[in-house]
C-alpha cells in the first residue's frame, strides 16, 4: 500500500506544473460530501457525480449496471433483472453502503445485514446521482464504511415553467420499459413527479449452460413524488414521496438443477420525508422527519415474511464563520424496527454531529467532521474525519483524507435465532489521496486507497451463543482490509469524439484470505460522439480479471470482457430514437457462481423532452 500512495503522490505533483488550458469548474456543487453543499473543486474526498445525461447516454435501464461501469464500484447479481444484486464499493459489499433516494434511507432492515437489493433498481425518474467513497460515518453515522450512495429524482426546470422527460424501450426477453417524470417551477416553489414501469419475462437465473430452462420474469412499479413551498421569504416547507412494488423471479439454488419455477419474491418499500428550512440572521435552521418501510414476501424461504422499518428525526443549524468557514452542527433520533415470521425487535440511536468547512488559503480547503452515537443495545460510538482539498492551479485538484466509521449490528444480526444481542459494532479506519488534472484534450484521475475494518460481523458455523445448534452470527477474528488504486480518464479526438475509461484494482482480504466476488483488476473502455449531425454513438466494453469465489462455490468466476453499445437518431432538438444492444459479441460469463447472465439481447426505445 505504501509504494500506491508514493506513486499517487508523485503523480500528484508531476501533474501540478504541466499546462493546460481547461480548468475545473468551481461552481459544480456537491451536495452529498458534507452536511452542506460544497463546489465539487473544493471536497477532499472523493465524489462520483452522474447526471442525467450521462445515464440517457448509456441507455442503461437496471441502475447497478450502470454503476458498475463506475470507478471502484462492481456488482454480483444471481440471474437476471429483479434477482438478487449486491454492490461492493472498493471491494466492500453492500452492508457498508447506505442508499438514499431524495434523503430517504432506502436500505432494507429486515435484511440478515442492512443493505439494498440492487436488482429491483431502474433509472427511470433519476436525474443525479452521487456515489461518496470511504468512512463516512462522520457524517452519515451507521453502515457508512465504504460510501454512500445518494440518489436524487426528477428536478425543476430552473427558471418558471415546466418539463416533461418520456422513456418507451422494448426488446429482447419480452421486455417493456416505460417512464416519465414532470417537474415544475412557480413563483413560491416546485412539485416534482416520476413514474416508472418495468416488466420482462427474462431468462434462467440458474446458469442456462447448465441445463436450466425455466425462465424467471420481473415486474416493478416506482413512482416518485417532492416539492417545497415558500411559505415566506425565509421559510420553506418541503416533503418528498418514494414508493416501490415489485414481483422477481428466482431459483433457489445455482449450477446444474437449480431450476425451481415456483420461487418468487413480493416486496414493497415506500419512503417519505418532510422537512422545514428556515433561514435565520445567524444560524439557518432545517427539521426533518423521515419514514422507511421494506416489506417482502418470500412464500418458498424459511422464513416467508419481512418487514422492516425505519424513522429518523433530524435537526440541523448552520452558521457562517466569517467569509471563509462554516460550522453545521446537528442532532439526531434514528428508530429501527424488525418483524419476520420468528424475529421481532428494535433498537434506538441518538447522535451529535458537527461538519465544519474552512477556506486555509486561496487553494488549500479543510473539512473536519466529528460525531457521536448513543445506541441502545451497546452504548457510544464516536467517528471522525479530516479531508483536505488543494488547488495547485486552476487545472489541479489533489485531495487527501482519513476517517473513521462504524457499522452496528443488524436488527437480524441482534434478534434473529441466529443472532446474539452481545454483538458489538464494527470498526474501521479509512483514507485516500488522489489528483484530478484537467487539460486541454481531456482530464485524468488516480486515487489511492486503504479501508480496514475489524471486531468483523460475520456467520460463524462453530458459534454457540444463539443456541441454534448450526452457528451464529459472531465477531469473527481477523481483521479486513481492502486497498488499491483507481485511475479515471477522458480523452477528446475532435469536438465530437471522446474516450473515456477507468481502471481499479482491488486487493481486499480478511485475515489474509481474499473476498469473494471481488475482482482484482476491473475496468471500463469506451468511445461516444457523433457520427453525423443526426446519429450518435456509444461503446463500452467491461472487464474483470482474477476474481476469487468463496469456498461454497462448486466453480470458479472466469476472467470476461462484455461489449455493450448504443446509437441513437435525434428526431429533433427533444425526441431521439435509439437501439441498444447488450453483450454485443454474446460472451459467456458469470458475476456470481452457478447464475446466468444476459445473452446478447437487443432494445429499442425512445426518449424525449417536452
Amino acid at each position: 500500500m505504501k509504494s500506491i500512495l508514493n506513486g499517487t503522490a508523485i503523480l500528484a505533483v508531476l501533474a501540478a506544473p504541466a499546462m493546460a488550458q481547461d480548468a475545473f469548474v468551481l461552481d459544480d456543487i456537491v451536495f452529498s460530501a458534507g452536511l452542506t453543499p460544497l463546489q465539487e473543486g473544493r471536497t477532499g474526498v472523493t465524489v462520483e457525480v452522474v447526471t442525467e445525461a450521462e445515464l440517457a447516454e448509456a441507455g442503461d435501464i437496471q441502475l447497478s449496471d450502470y454503476l458498475a461501469t463506475l470507478p471502484g464500484l462492481t456488482i454480483a447479481q444471481n440471474g437476471p433483472t429483479g434477482t438478487s444484486t449486491s454492490i461492493r464499493v472498493r471491494g466492500l459489499d453492500g452492508r457498508y453502503v447506505p442508499v438514499l433516494v431524495n434523503g430517504i434511507n432506502i436500505t432494507d432492515p429486515s435484511s440478515t445485514q442492512t443493505s439494498l437489493n440492487f436488482g429491483t433498481l431502474t433509472v427511470g425518474g433519476i436525474s443525479r446521482i452521487e456515489v461518496l467513497y470511504g468512512s463516512q460515518s462522520a457524517i452519515y453515522g451507521s453502515e457508512a464504511i465504504a460510501g454512500v450512495i445518494s440518489i436524487t429524482t426528477v428536478e425543476p426546470p430552473d427558471d418558471l415553467g415546466t418539463d416533461i422527460t418520456v422513456a418507451l424501450e422494448a426488446g429482447s426477453y419480452e421486455t417493456f420499459y416505460g417512464s416519465i417524470g414532470i417537474g415544475t417551477r412557480f413563483e413560491r416553489g416546485t412539485l416534482n413527479f416520476s413514474a416508472s414501469r418495468t416488466v420482462t419475462e427474462g431468462f434462467s437465473a440458474a446458469e442456462e449452460n447448465d441445463g436450466n430452462t425455466e425462465a424467471d420474469g420481473f415486474n416493478d412499479t416506482t413512482l416518485t413524488f417532492g416539492g417545497t413551498f415558500d411559505v415566506t421569504d425565509t421559510v420553506t416547507l418541503g416533503a418528498d414521496l418514494f414508493y416501490q412494488d415489485s414481483f422477481s423471479e428466482f431459483d433457489a439454488g445455482a449450477g446444474p438443477g437449480g431450476d425451481d419455477p415456483d420461487r418468487y419474491l413480493e416486496s414493497e418499500r415506500q419512503g417519505a420525508r418532510a422537512f422545514a428550512r428556515i433561514e435565520g440572521g445567524v444560524i439557518d435552521h432545517e427539521l426533518s422527519y423521515v419514514f422507511s418501510e421494506t416489506t417482502r414476501y418470500d412464500p418458498g424461504g424459511l422464513t416467508s415474511d419481512f418487514n422492516g422499518e425505519r424513522q429518523e428525526l433530524r435537526y440541523l443549524g448552520t452558521a457562517e464563520l466569517g467569509a471563509s468557514g462554516t460550522l453545521t452542527v446537528g442532532l439526531e433520533n434514528v428508530a429501527e424496527d424488525i418483524l419476520t415470521t420468528s424475529t421481532a425487535g428494535s433498537i434506538e440511536t441518538n447522535a451529535i454531529f458537527a461538519d465544519y468547512f474552512t477556506a486555509l488559503s486561496d487553494d488549500l480547503d479543510l473539512a473536519a467532521s466529528l460525531r457521536y452515537e448513543d445506541h441502545s443495545r451497546f452504548g457510544g460510538q464516536a467517528t471522525g474525519r479530516l479531508a483536505l482539498a488543494w488547488r495547485p492551479d486552476i487545472d489541479t485538484v489533489v485531495r487527501a483524507s482519513v476517517g473513521t466509521g462504524f457499522r452496528a449490528p443488524s436488527l437480524f444480526e441482534l434478534f434473529s435465532s441466529f443472532g446474539d444481542p452481545n454483538l458489538q459494532p464494527e470498526e474501521s479506519l479509512s483514507f485516500e489521496i488522489g489528483v484530478e488534472r484537467a487539460f486541454a484534450w481531456g482530464e485524468l484521475g488516480a486515487t489511492a486507497f486503504y479501508t480496514e475494518i475489524d471486531d468483523l460481523i460475520d456467520f460463524d458455523g462453530g458459534a454457540t451463543a444463539c443456541g441454534s445448534g448450526f452457528g451464529c452470527y459472531n465477531q469473527v477474528p481477523g481483521t479486513t482490509v481492502s486497498q488499491g488504486i483507481e485511475l479515471a480518464g477522458t480523452y477528446d479526438f475532435t469536438g465530437q469524439w471522446t474516450a473515456y475509461g477507468n481502471y481499479t484494482y482491488t486487493d481486499a482480504r480478511t485475515d489474509g484470505a481474499r473476498l469473494p466476488r471481488v475482482p482484482r483488476h476491473h475496468g471500463v473502455l469506451g468511445l461516444r460522439g457523433d457520427i453525423t449531425d443526426e446519429i450518435s454513438l456509444d461503446m463500452r466494453a467491461q472487464a474483470a480479471v482474477d476474481t476469487e469465489v468463496s469456498g461454497f462455490a462448486s466453480n470458479p468466476l472466469d476472467d470476461y470482457v462484455v461489449f455493450d453499445t448504443s446509437v441513437g437518431y435525434a428526431v429533433n432538438d427533444s425526441t431521439e430514437l435509439y437501439l441498444r444492444v447488450n453483450n454485443v459479441f454474446d460472451e459467456e460469463y458469470q458475476t456470481a457462481p452457478g447464475y446466468g447472465t444476459s445473452d446478447r439481447a437487443f432494445y429499442i426505445g425512445l426518449r424525449a423532452r417536452f
